[in-house]
């Protein structure tokens, strides 16, 4: 029952967690270059410039995927701690 659990709230948190990040690496992104993020293929983007989104981009994938799986195995043990054996499907 904890590995579910665990999984449904790893989901809830990257979920959260990816769309916030994707908003915030937006707003960096078009600080730093002055151009909105980009979403489709487009030819007229340099290589340069294609590769410093994509590495961008993966490194905060990642880094929400590592988060939200510390952050839900840390919440599902702390309500197990809290909840105890009492909650038993």
């Amino acid at each position: 029952m904890d590995k579910l659990l665990d999984k449904g709230m790893a989901l809830g948190i990257s979920l959260a967690g990816g769309f916030v990040a994707t908003r915030i690496f937006d707003f960096v992104w078009k600080q730093a270059t002055g151009d909105d993020a980009p979403r489709v293929a487009n030819d007229e983007m340099t290589l340069k410039r294609a590769l410093a989104f994509s590495i961008g981009s993966a490194a905060v994938s990642a880094t929400v995927q590592v988060l939200s799986q510390r952050g839900a195995s840390s919440t599902v043990k702390k309500l197990r701690k809290k909840v105890g054996d009492r909650a038993e499907v």
